[in-house]
């Protein structure tokens, strides 16, 4: 029994091993990093929830603007050039009639081969004239998590670089403090001092 409360007492005694000061800024801009790292992280959600809300209303706002009307195609188009990436395009006149029932004609580019009286999709925006396709609620979404992203490696960036420059200070400020120790030390230790 006297052999288990020993080993109780001397475990309740703790030793503290010296400490430098550069081991407490360490620690301090450590715990300091880590807390702005979760806080950047926070920002990040936030800054990407704002960005897929402010690109939401965008959209719904387009697809107030923008209206889909049929066109068809009034004259043949080749085939397209055949390039290696596939990327080649041809003009291409189309007639469409806005919502006030006015009749347009617009060239576009198109890709593939389309005959005279293909009929496809446009989109044009309250005058009649041809649009972008309104936004997507996906696109929202794509937005807001490129944003969040963007905003979280840009201040983890920030704070890596921090860190790398902080351990860069310490490690000097031990060389140039074990050295000075070294000195002391190194006679004793080889012997060339007895």
């Amino acid at each position: 029994m006297s052999e288990v409360r020993w080993w109780q007492e001397r475990s309740c005694r703790t030793v503290a091993l010296p400490r430098r000061g550069t081991d407490r800024l360490e620690d301090y801009t450590a715990w300091v990093l880590i807390v702005v790292a979760l806080l950047v992280l926070i920002l990040s959600v936030l800054a990407g929830l704002r960005a897929e809300a402010d690109m939401a209303m965008r959209a719904r706002a387009s697809n107030r603007e923008r209206a889909r009307v049929d066109a068809v195609v009034l004259h043949d188009a080749a085939a397209p050039d055949d390039e290696a990436d596939g990327s080649s395009m041809n003009s291409v006149s189309v007639q469409y009639t806005d919502d006030k029932g006015q009749v347009h004609e617009a060239d576009i580019s198109v890709t593939a081969q389309s005959p005279a009286g293909t009929a496809m999709q446009l989109w044009v925006d309250r005058a009649g004239r041809l649009a972008p396709p309104p936004l997507r609620p996906l696109d929202a979404v794509v937005s807001g998590v490129a944003v969040g992203l963007g905003v979280a490696a840009a201040g983890w960036l920030l704070l890596v670089l921090l860190w790398a420059a902080v351990r860069r200070v310490v490690d000097a400020q031990n060389a140039v403090t074990w050295a000075r120790e070294w000195e002391t030390v190194e006679p004793e230790w080889s012997g060339r001092r007895r």
